[in-house]
């Protein structure tokens, strides 16, 4: 089913884009969650459950989880790429800029992204994951004018330029590649290069390079004892496809609720 891009590209989502998410240590001390033993137990321990409950309900509802995940993502991202405010304006932005992917992405390349979703559905039927994102494409298209004529005075070159080069990237590429390209090198790196100066404010940079290799390689870790556990009972591909993007998930939504809904309203980034 993969060729030797799409290997690489799913090498790269865990080399260098799962990694971003071990700041969250760093963002939980920054915001006075992670200061004493008690309180490290706690977190590391809610945020490993919350992990284990979204991966434990992807099994029981997987379509009901998939779609769920599609659309919080089109919200982390879109959050990525946008400058926090309380406005329609901010939430407009983060619709139009998570929409491009998940959207540009899984319509350029149906036929691809829906094997992909039949493997993370364990081959069930794919037509409510379609229907809803017809819906949000739908949404999307609409509101798309709105967000133009509201941004337009604040619309910059490296705006348009990075734009320009994620839509060549879905259009001239495959589905696997177009999303590592994206969330390895522009949402990953937006994400560091925008929380950084916050962490270093308030921790030295040998603590927070540390909690950054300790979760790294913990996350490296349980990755790959699980995808052995899943190699050993089904195909390799199918595999890797499930420990990629359903680890995404399970640890996207704790990411998400620590990042988005405390630390960049606090701090306004």
């Amino acid at each position: 089913m993969f060729d030797l891009l799409d290997y690489l590209s799913l090498i790269l989502i865990f080399v260098f884009g799962v990694p971003h998410g071990a700041f969250d240590a760093s963002i939980a001390l920054t915001l006075g969650y992670y200061e004493n033993l008690k309180s490290k137990l706690i977190f590391i321990f809610l945020y490993i459950l919350l992990a284990l409950a979204v991966a434990i309900t992807w099994y029981l509802f997987p379509t009901f989880v998939l779609i769920i995940f599609l659309f919080i993502s089109i919200l982390h991202f879109g959050l990525g790429d946008t400058n926090w405010s309380k406005s329609f304006k901010c939430l407009l932005s983060v619709y139009i800029n998570g929409g491009i992917i998940i959207f540009g992405i899984s319509f350029i390349h149906y036929e691809e992204v829906d094997s992909i979703y039949q493997i993370l559905l364990n081959g069930s039927n794919t037509y409510y994951v379609w229907y809803y994102l017809k819906y949000g494409l739908i949404l999307w298209l609409l509101l798309l004018p709105f967000h133009t004529y509201i941004n337009f005075d604040e619309i910059k070159k490296d705006y348009i330029v990075r734009i320009s080069i994620i839509s060549i990237i879905i259009y001239t590429t495959n589905a696997i590649f177009a999303f590592s390209f994206y969330f390895c090198f522009i949402h990953s790196f937006n994400h560091i290069k925008r929380i950084l100066p916050s962490l270093r404010n308030n921790l030295s940079d040998k603590n927070i390079k540390n909690m950054f290799l300790f979760f790294t390689v913990l996350t490296w870790i349980l990755g790959f004892i699980i995808f052995t556990y899943l190699n050993y009972y089904g195909s390799l591909d199918h595999s890797i496809i499930k420990v990629t993007f359903i680890g995404l998930a399970a640890l996207t939504f704790p990411h998400m609720i620590l990042v988005d809904l405390y630390f960049r309203p606090s701090l306004k980034i």
